[in-house]
């Protein structure tokens, strides 16, 4: 068998199951799958993996240039993922070709036009790489709902979507910050871009639970959450895998921790122990919540259609299926409602999502104040006087698509302070 065949024709299996039948790489399946491989090719699955979903778009388009006729969904993944390794990452041509060929006599296509194809392809690399994609190439979906967009946060956001993501870590207080013992961009008295991204898990800060990754956009509304005091009662109602509570309970605050998934309640559980973090955990549907609790800070980072996180959830363009958004635009709806309800007087929503879509977000929210007069929304304040910072705010509201700051990469995100005035 030639060389690299087994791995990247466990590639192709991975990323056709997750076209066709609209899996995740997070799914349990795919993950034994993953487990299975051999740990020196693991690198390499993710690598071409990821990619070949984050460039499937610009893949497809190549495609097109090259074969007029309508493809099989088989042989269309199979192109996809030799593209990404010889036009984007680079690869030695002659093996990605050689092992395409005979992924597609196992699977019956038809090899000869794998070959001629992808021969062709590789001779006009330099140029393909340039490729460019415009907003009617997205999804339909998303174009439908990502329509209100102006034209330059459509032209920002082609540029950037697919690119990869860059690692930002929280420390538990500055001086955690302070003795880390690797390079670091710094974006406040507590977190930081790295700077060198390889085996950032083996280093002893890390290994001593210094410190966690997580999005600058995820990290920013409750580091800049100033509004009420230690001696309250704070509940995170999706807790896992745990960002945000790390952040409160790093601040000495009350955090009960809750969430529906019991594998993601076992992440979270894991890395509370890395990290030498205790609290209370729950496993609840947090719509069943007894409605004589009460909290004075509910954390609701609602279930969402995660557009926001598309750089490390390429999967969400690359599935045939579109988020189910009537079911979660109830989820979302039901959640903030029933945080009313557990909330006491004079206490906040904090209502956040890893999407930047109206129907998610805004219109979420405005819907809310208007059938619950007893809230308004509260200023969003910000701790660290950057304008990088204050052009994620408008209108009280943090909102941004995928974008960068300091020419890092962050996520599209949404978070709005909710208080209860009577």
């Amino acid at each position: 068998m030639i060389k690299g065949v087994k791995i990247r024709f466990e590639i192709h299996n991975i990323l056709f199951s997750i076209y066709k039948f609209n899996k995740t790489l997070n799914n349990s399946s795919i993950k034994k799958q993953i487990n299975k491989q051999k740990k020196e090719d693991i690198s390499l699955l993710y690598n071409v993996t990821l990619n070949s979903m984050r460039l499937h778009l610009h893949c497809s388009k190549i495609i097109n240039k090259f074969i007029k006729k309508k493809i099989r969904d088989q042989e269309k993944i199979l192109l996809i993922s030799a593209i990404t390794q010889i036009v984007f990452l680079n690869f030695k041509e002659y093996a990605v070709i050689n092992c395409s060929v005979e992924i597609a006599k196992k699977l019956k296509l038809y090899p000869g036009l794998i070959n001629a194809t992808l021969k062709k392809i590789a001779k006009n690399k330099y140029d393909l790489k340039q490729i460019q994609i415009n907003f009617r190439d997205l999804p339909l979906w998303f174009q439908k709902k990502a329509g209100f967009l102006s034209d330059f946060d459509k032209k920002q956001f082609l540029k950037r979507f697919h690119k990869e993501p860059n690692i930002h870590i929280v420390f538990k207080d500055k001086e955690k910050l302070k003795k880390f013992e690797d390079k670091l961009f710094k974006t406040s008295i507590i977190s930081g871009f790295l700077l060198n991204e390889k085996n950032f898990q083996n280093t002893d800060s890390f290994i001593e639970g210094d410190w966690w990754v997580q999005d600058f956009s995820s990290f920013l509304p409750l580091y800049n959450f100033k509004k009420i005091g230690k001696s309250k009662i704070f509940l995170d109602a999706c807790a896992a895998p745990g960002g945000k509570s790390f952040q409160m309970l790093s601040k000495n605050l009350k955090v009960v921790l809750n969430d529906k998934n019991k594998d993601r309640i076992q992440t979270l559980k894991t890395n509370l122990k890395r990290l030498n973090l205790n609290a209370q955990i729950l496993n609840e549907d947090f719509i069943e919540f007894d409605n004589k609790r009460k909290y004075d800070v509910i954390v609701i980072d609602a279930p969402c259609s995660a557009v926001g996180t598309i750089r490390r959830n390429p999967e969400i363009f690359f599935k045939n299926k579109e988020p189910n958004f009537k079911e979660l635009l109830s989820l979302q709806e039901n959640m903030l409602e029933k945080a009313s309800i557990l909330l006491n007087k004079n206490g906040f929503i904090i209502y956040m999502t890893c999407s930047f879509l109206k129907i998610e977000t805004i219109d979420q929210v405005k819907k809310f104040i208007k059938q619950n007069d007893n809230f308004l929304v509260s200023d969003f304040e910000i701790e660290e006087k950057k304008i990088e910072y204050s052009k994620l705010i408008k209108n009280n509201f943090m909102i941004t698509i995928p974008n960068i700051i300091f020419n890092y990469n962050i996520d599209g995100y949404f978070a709005a302070f909710l208080k209860k005035i009577k």
